[in-house]
């Protein structure tokens, strides 16, 4: 049902100086750690999604996402690795010329731009790039089904992947490293695990897996994007629905699904001040990254709105090639 692609078990760590600062307990899951060129939460999804693929015979995957997609960056590198074709269509705000300066950054010899961060890693791979402006990108569907013919027609059939995975045969990567957790915390003394909330799948496999094992303890999700939390209440909802295929029926309420809309800055992939100084100050003191797109602005969220004398647990979902596209912001500040 699963491939083992990912460097597993990763690791908790307790943070003794920030949680000195703050007064609070505070842990970390590294799942940044989870392997290297595709690191990050994603990995734990594609090896159910990749084995869905292998199983089917698919020799092409699509999958999409921003241009400095994390998730398609993983696909990529692992489909690679599988003898799969990767095909990403990534969404920018002209898909005409990859320009953006989340994209590039200015070559100092000469006035091109150059790759930077996960869309370096996609043209090292060899990944055809596919580019959609957002309004395309609205109706991905359709815009797959305008290239999935010219491999079909070739005998070479396509493995569909939602953007960062996140259906339930993803989530069940996240049900997973909830019973990884299990074995190493007991999570009956934690008062909150945050994660960040960018497509819903990793929090709807968290809070499944954590639920169907029997512990109680809140999961909050930091939305990291500009769509409202009702609408990823909605999505968790149908991905842990769908979750019963596999064994795991749970019955989960909309009122059990906590996602904060308070920290997803002023658009998807841009960071706040106050998040890249989170960044600078937590890997100053603890020596630990965070990305400017997820883990900064979830850390922050996780900062703001627990208390002093509670023990919170922070899952780590990647991203470090996304400071690369954005040095510009750090040169700045």
């Amino acid at each position: 049902m699963k491939l083992s692609l990912a460097k597993l078990p990763t690791v908790v760590e307790f943070l003794p100086k920030l949680s000195q600062e703050y007064e609070r307990e505070i842990f970390i899951k590294r799942d940044d750690m989870t392997e290297l060129v595709s690191s990050g939460n994603k990995i734990r999804k594609l090896e159910f999604l990749l084995a869905d693929a292998l199983r089917k015979d698919c020799k092409v995957v699509f999958t999409c996402g921003g241009i400095q997609s994390n998730h398609a960056r993983a696909t990529a590198h692992l489909a690679v690795k599988l003898g799969l074709k990767p095909v990403l269509f990534l969404r920018v705000p002209n898909p005409k010329t990859i320009t953006d300066q989340a994209i590039s950054q200015k070559c100092e010899t000469a006035e091109e731009q150059i790759p930077n961060g996960n869309l370096l890693i996609d043209k090292l791979l060899g990944a055809e790039l596919v580019t959609v402006s957002v309004q395309e990108y609205a109706r991905i569907e359709e815009i797959y089904e305008e290239h999935r013919d010219r491999f079909e027609k070739n005998g070479l059939k396509v493995y569909t992947i939602p953007e960062g995975g996140s259906n339930s045969l993803g989530a069940m990567g996240y049900v997973m490293a909830a019973a990884e957790l299990c074995t190493q915390l007991n999570l009956n003394e934690f008062d909150a695990i945050y994660c960040a909330v960018g497509s819903g799948g990793t929090y709807a496999g968290l809070l499944a897996g954590l639920r169907y094992i029997g512990y109680r303890v809140p999961v909050i999700g930091i939305n990291v994007t500009k769509s409202s939390s009702e609408i990823f209440v909605h999505k968790i909802l149908e991905i842990i629905d769908g979750l019963r295929k596999f064994g795991i029926d749970l019955s989960i309420k909309g009122e059990d699904v906590n996602i904060l809309d308070d920290f997803s800055g002023p658009a998807y992939a841009v960071p706040t001040e106050a998040d890249l100084e989170c960044i600078k100050h937590v890997a100053s003191i603890e020596g630990i990254v965070l990305d400017p797109v997820y883990t900064a602005k979830t850390f922050r969220g996780m900062l703001e709105t627990s208390k002093k004398g509670q023990k919170v647990l922070f899952i780590h979902t990647g991203g470090l090639f996304g400071l690369f596209a954005q040095a510009n912001r750090f040169a700045k500040s």
